[in-house]
């Protein structure tokens, strides 16, 4: 785990790198797929997301989760969507664009988004299609 890194947490099945590609238009965003990541290039800035559903994701998901309000929730996600982001600095000065990503990743599995950077957890919300 990086701190130039962010990951969105979620239960196994909930979601996969298609799903994610599928969630991106909604969100006025495009994305490249290779064979292991989704990459998403905006202007200078690249980010990388990868599907892991290894077996230390439980613990590194509790762990994130521990001694906060989510932690029961974080504690049952067994997958995760795991972003590199290739400019950190850059990122959160161009703010939208990765409001934006983390917002699709939420949608397409009902997931927590933790920001290593800041220890922040955003909770999952359901999206509403209708608007």
């Amino acid at each position: 785990m990086t701190a130039t890194d962010f990951y969105v947490y979620f239960v196994r099945g909930a979601a996969d790198l298609e799903t994610a590609a599928e969630a991106f238009p909604r969100h006025d965003l495009a994305a490249e797929r290779t064979p292991s990541a989704l990459v998403l290039t905006v202007g200078e800035l690249r980010f990388e997301i990868s599907l892991d559903e290894s077996e230390a994701v439980p613990a590194a998901a509790a762990e994130a989760g521990k001694n906060t309000e989510f932690e029961a929730g974080m504690a049952a996600c067994t997958a995760g969507f795991k972003v590199r982001v290739s400019d950190l600095e850059r990122a959160l000065d161009e703010i939208n664009t990765i409001m934006e990503l983390q917002g699709a990743l939420q949608d397409c599995c009902g997931g927590f988004v933790f920001l290593p950077w800041n220890h922040g957890i955003i909770e999952p919300w359901v999206a509403d299609d209708g608007l």
